[in-house]
């Protein structure tokens, strides 16, 4: 059986996409290890904030119903809204569908580089966001995928203790000093 099976579907859909996008979430980690590491419940997708509208109506076109995220309630997403700061999640469903539901999260992505939407301080090149996975999926980096995951939920502790020793030195540098710059004391940047 393919490990890697979801996100393959999951990149056929998209495949047509008129927008970059990327994998991320614990798949980005278990792509990023080219292995499986635990069981996932949903596939999240990374776009631009800038390209909402592309993927607003590429999957609009398709049928999905899509929700913004916003305090923990689900308001459906009318097709001429721009979805500003603070909201970055939409919901994606479509029975017709494998997968059937995608969360698509808006990130703060511009032609040179990438910023952390909780401290747009904290920048990343573009050339380094990101990277092709053995099977030719898009997926965002690995430290930026762990730095999102850093309010250390269960799942969260094991993708970063299964990543964290295989992340390159500036990856590993660049994690470190963003944890740094968040957190008083977060107990993953002694880990680095």
């Amino acid at each position: 059986m393919n490990p890697f099976a979801q996100p393959q579907r999951t990149g056929s859909l998209l495949r047509d996409l008129p927008c970059e996008w990327f994998i991320c979430g614990g798949w980005a980690i278990d792509l990023f290890l080219n292995r499986l590491t635990r069981e996932h419940k949903d596939i999240d997708i990374a776009i631009a904030r800038d390209d909402q509208f592309r993927a607003r109506g590429f999957l609009g076109q398709r049928g999905w119903r899509l929700e913004k995220a916003i305090n923990g309630e689900l308001i459906p997403w009318a097709d001429d809204q721009w979805l500003a700061l603070p909201v970055h999640g939409v919901w994606c469903r479509n029975e017709g569908h494998d997968p059937d539901f995608i969360e698509l999260l808006l990130n703060e992505i511009d032609d040179t580089q990438f910023r952390f939407r909780r401290d747009e301080s904290i920048t990343l090149p573009r050339e380094r966001m990101s990277f092709r996975s053995a099977s030719g999926l898009p997926v965002l980096a690995p430290e930026i995928v762990l730095l999102y995951k850093s309010n250390c939920r269960e799942e969260d502790e094991a993708d970063f203790g299964n990543a964290a020793g295989s992340l390159s030195e500036g990856s590993r540098v660049w994690l470190k000093a963003a944890l740094r710059k968040l957190f008083a004391g977060h107990p993953w940047a002694d880990k680095l």
